[in-house]
């Protein structure tokens, strides 16, 4: 649908911050100028009101239009309003884009009323107008939550308090002085999720990557930690006793080998009793466990890129281009539109709302400021009887944003790398090679140890040495160099390969003279066949026909 001219629900669904504000605004100059005046409430039909967001146009009835006093006008508004948004679960709309639209809804009306609530006359329709939403709200309710929300006022829902869990920490490891940050960030990563989309596998924060490290330890490689104290990583008890047999201490430990800067930081394991309703209750529950206070920055764990964290409100974003052409459109993500100055102005769920979108870091300047808004987009999510749609962290930031004057920016990334997918992850996998390449008659012109021309003479291939480099360069192509050269001949090949410009990471000498078979598993994680073989004439400076990566 055209988002010029949109539905009430398409509106609430994708509509930016200056959207909401000229809808709310626009609304209640409306109502205010009807006074007491008649009106034509059957305008206001979800079939009828109709939005045109860039001509800024909203589809009231003209004053003296018809015979209705203007509460009932009102009273038809808002029921026109709350009938729209997306309540039926079986409308084809993702669950993400009705709970944001649903919520949306809510906040516009409570920015009507208090706007009517300013004005003298007005201000007597609020209360009714309030529980004229109540019984539309109630006569929708299908949990008791909601009538006793209604009943007794707004009361904390404080769903995570139910999941125990237990904390295991590992501290520095270094022993030099630190300097301390003057605003220390907390980073968090919630892998409590099942990881529906690598199926047939192991929770994919286990998942090995070509480096060696776990997925987990991975995804903080390309972060500037500066100002990062602690991280704290929350699984699901089930995982630790299946997968990790039952040592939480060894997830710890994986740490020790991921980038040096994560020594001078303190490791944190919360691992939780059991599973969680979304990806936000995981973070309730890691940031309760762990008593988190100040500024945090919420990562997720398949994906890597590099940002400095800070503490501040903010949204680690990717902006496609000419030059990521190489990532196809993710739909799956949240999107976001910008200020030129960077300052965020919409963000939604799995709606693509322009080339911007949110690659899994979020920022928070204050914890409790994040928890008192996911408090209240749970009560929301309840009033609207959306008890079966997971939160995301974008709702929270889209509420903030709503009824706070902090903005949220943009903070862009580099070095972009996706493994939110099996596809995705073993597209990645893929990239990286590690090549056995023979030196004599493959490299450099094939000589011998005891003839002419002998060992350490004879000039190299210059396609092939050529080809390597440029395998080489990217960082994802290991090369070993073999031959049958004695280790007494190693000072010898290597002063050679250096004047050659050959690249290599090792150097195996004292092969045998014969043929060659490389032996190796295959598995999901390693598909087959997990070794290739390329048979190259002696001297032939063809390899680039033959190895293209």
């Amino acid at each position: 649908m055209s988002t010029a001219h949109s539905d009430v629900s398409e509106f609430f669904r994708t509509c930016s911050i200056r959207d909401l504000q000229w809808f709310a605004n626009a609304s209640t100059e409306y109502f205010i100028s009807l006074r007491e005046s008649n009106v034509d409430a059957s305008a206001f039909t979800p079939k009828k009101f109709i939005i045109n967001r860039d001509e800024r146009t909203i589809p009231f009835p003209e004053v003296g239009s018809g015979s209705h006093f203007v509460l009932d006008a009102f009273g038809a508004f808002i029921t026109c309003l709350l009938g729209s948004a997306s309540w039926d679960n079986d409308v084809e709309v993702a669950k993400q884009s009705r709970i944001r639209c649903r919520n949306t809804t809510l906040i516009a009306l409570d920015l009507i009323y208090n706007k009517l609530a300013e004005d003298k006359l007005t201000a007597k329709w609020v209360p009714i107008a309030q529980k004229h939403q109540s019984d539309i709200l109630t006569s929708r309710s299908r949990t008791q939550v909601v009538s006793d929300l209604i009943s007794h006022g707004t009361s904390k829902i404080d769903i995570a308090s139910n999941i125990s869990s237990t904390v295991h920490t590992r501290p520095l490891l270094t022993t030099s002085d630190i300097t301390k940050p003057k605003e220390p960030v907390t980073l968090v990563m919630p892998c409590a999720g099942r990881s529906s989309r690598f199926p047939g596998h192991k929770p994919k924060w286990l998942l090995t990557q070509p480096n060696g490290r776990l997925m987990l330890v991975d995804a903080v490689g390309g972060l500037d930690l500066e100002n990062v104290t602690r991280v704290i990583v929350g699984v699901l008890q089930e995982h630790v006793s299946l997968h990790c047999g039952g040592e939480p201490e060894a997830i710890l430990a994986a740490f020790a080998d991921g980038p040096p800067h994560l020594r001078n930081i303190e490791i944190v394991l919360v691992v939780i009793e059991k599973e969680t309703i979304d990806q936000v209750q995981t973070i309730e529950r890691i940031l309760e466990a762990a008593s988190v206070t100040g500024p945090i920055f919420l990562k997720d764990c398949d994906n890597q890129f590099a940002c400095p964290v800070q503490a501040t409100n903010g949204v680690a974003t990717l902006e496609i281009t000419k030059d990521v052409l190489s990532i196809s459109i993710p739909a799956g993500k949240s999107y976001v539109s910008l200020t030129p100055s960077g300052v965020i102005t919409n963000i939604v769920e799995k709606v693509i709302v322009g080339n911007t979108f949110c690659v899994g870091g979020y920022s928070f300047a204050s914890v409790e400021t994040f928890k008192t808004h996911t408090q209240k987009c749970r009560e929301y999510r309840e009033l609207t009887c959306s008890t079966n749609t997971e939160l995301a962290v974008s709702d929270i930031i889209w509420l903030q944003m709503l009824t706070t004057s902090e903005p949220f920016v943009s903070m862009p990334v580099s070095g972009y790398k996706d493994w939110g997918t099996l596809s995705a992850w073993l597209d990645y996998t893929r990239t990286f090679k590690t090549l056995f390449c023979d030196v004599d008659g493959t490299l450099i012109k094939n000589s011998g140890q005891y003839f002419v021309p002998r060992w350490g003479t004879q000039p190299p291939l210059e396609d092939n040495v050529a080809h390597l480099k440029k395998l080489h360069k990217g960082g994802r192509i290991q090369i070993i160099l073999t031959t049958t050269r004695p280790e007494t001949f190693r000072e010898l090949t290597e002063k050679q390969l250096k004047e050659a410009g050959i690249p290599y990471d090792k150097l195996v000498l004292g092969l045998w003279h014969g043929q060659r078979v490389v032996i190796n598993d295959y598995a999901k994680t390693n598909p087959f066949p997990s070794a290739v073989a390329v048979n190259l004439k002696r001297n032939a400076d063809d390899l680039r026909e033959h190895l293209e990566y």
